[in-house]
């Protein structure tokens, strides 16, 4: 469906086409009229399906252009996810008539200059922000909320951490006349939960899965080796076209980015303790096209909305494999598909099997500087395959080998030896077995020749 099918003013659509936006995404088309009529909601989708816009076009729609004071309250999670957000309204607000104008307010953001929001000749109706400068600047300066319309709660997941209570309870407290929560990955329960403390009477869910159907997975078992070593050869290898590589811990995506600039390997970095300053400047070096290779910690999983990212990966998995979802999202946005890795090792295995539990994975290998298919082990009472009975051939007389034969000299050789002698045995093998099969087959004619 496009967007020219609603009830949009005109503006505003000749705004969304000069930016590109005709069709709507699945998670707009099941949101966009509700909120138009400004009912209070819940929506529940996919991360990269088109959330921000969900909230932002009906909003803007439906700002009373007349008054200058404070109509909306966008509240994020993190700076990144605001300051991505303000982006978007930004640009939209700007195509369009009238006096409108977006206000952020974080902690990169001045205190003296979040202070004008009171200042009618510089006013805003919309105000995105992270919960904490968000109630310092409106509630405990007392800036008139007589007009406000609507609050909404964008990854509302995290902003249920107790650290955000007080703050979010108090925005909650101004009595907006809309609710609108937006989650990628909140649990059923958190969704009851929602729904009921924030008197908010409708739950849509627009994809009950949390992955982006536009992006496949993968796993890479990497053998305990130097994880450095392999995400330059998987670069090398797979020559991704923009990617993200993610990691949970911040020491590990600090050394990566030492280690990779160390071999003049130009990437970008993003870190949750990086002042937003730098993160700004790093972010628009990115957009500029300056990178096409960003490791992030996980704060920049949540609301990193980078164009084009083909490919994602994973040097471990989060605690809270809700983190993983996000992860993945960053590729496949926008109609586009994606690839997400996850580099693993064997002691990675309980939380790799949780997920597998939910996501579809092929499993990959880095040899000879090629990727390629892990061939699955047979499950128990499967018939094995030629190949597998040789493998396992091979891997006894080397064995033998090993132990008797570690370290001394003509080991090469004798290993090659090795091999050929079990290929050999497997050969004979297979043609007694074939042997005895036909002399069944013939016995069986015979048999029924003389009934």
């Amino acid at each position: 469906m496009k967007f020219s099918s609603y009830n949009l003013k005109n503006d505003l659509l000749q705004a969304l086409n000069e930016l590109g936006y005709t069709d709507l995404t699945p998670v707009q088309e099941a949101t966009l009229a509700k909120a138009l009529k400004g009912k209070s909601l819940i929506c529940k989708s996919e991360t990269g399906s088109g959330k921000t816009h969900a909230f932002l076009i009906p909003l803007i729609n439906n700002l009373n252009r007349e008054s200058n004071n404070v109509q909306v309250i966008i509240v994020s999670p993190t700076v990144i996810l605001a300051n991505q957000t303000y982006n978007f309204a930004k640009k939209l607000v700007s195509k369009l008539e009238g006096n409108l104008n977006v206000k952020l307010l974080t902690s990169t953001s001045n205190k003296a200059d979040d202070l004008v929001i009171n200042d009618n000749e510089v006013a805003s109706q919309i105000v995105i922000g992270t919960p904490g400068r968000l109630k310092d600047i409106l509630i405990k300066n007392k800036v008139d909320m007589q007009d406000l319309q609507a609050l909404v709660l964008d990854e509302a997941d995290m902003l249920l951490d107790p650290v955000y209570e007080d703050d979010v309870n108090a925005l909650l407290d101004l009595k907006p006349y809309q609710k609108l929560v937006f989650t990628a990955t909140m649990k059923e329960h958190e969704l009851a939960h929602i729904k009921k403390a924030f008197g908010v009477p409708e739950i849509v869910e627009v994809n009950k899965n949390k992955t982006n159907k536009n992006v496949k997975h993968h796993l890479v078992d990497i053998k305990h080796k130097d994880i450095v070593e392999q995400l330059v050869k998987f670069l090398d290898v797979v020559k991704p076209y923009f990617t993200i590589v993610f990691s949970s811990k911040k020491t590990q995506i600090e050394k990566v980015y030492r280690e990779l600039n160390n071999r003049g390997i130009t990437c970008a970095l993003i870190t949750g303790s990086q002042e937003q300053r730098d993160t700004k400047i790093t972010l628009r070096r990115i957009k500029n096209g300056e990178f096409n290779l960003v490791l992030a910690s996980d704060i920049a999983s949540r609301g990193l909305d980078l164009e084009d990212v083909s490919t994602v990966i994973s040097l471990d998995l989060p605690v809270d494999l809700d983190y993983y979802y996000h992860r993945s999202g960053r590729a496949g946005r926008n109609n586009k598909t994606g690839d997400s890795y996850i580099f693993y090792n064997d002691d990675d295995m309980n939380q790799v099997n949780k997920l597998k539990e939910k996501i579809e994975f092929d499993s990959l290998a880095l040899k000879a500087d090629v990727l390629t298919p892990v061939r699955k082990k047979a499950k128990v009472g499967q018939k094995k395959s030629e190949s597998d009975a040789l493998q396992r051939e091979i891997r006894k007389n080397l064995a033998k080998l090993k132990k008797n034969d570690k370290v001394k000299p003509g080991y090469k050789k004798k290993r090659k030896i090795a091999i050929e002698k079990a290929k050999v045995y497997h050969k004979r093998r297979m043609i007694k077995k074939n042997i005895a099969q036909q002399k069944k087959i013939n016995e069986a004619k015979g048999g029924y020749g003389r009934q």
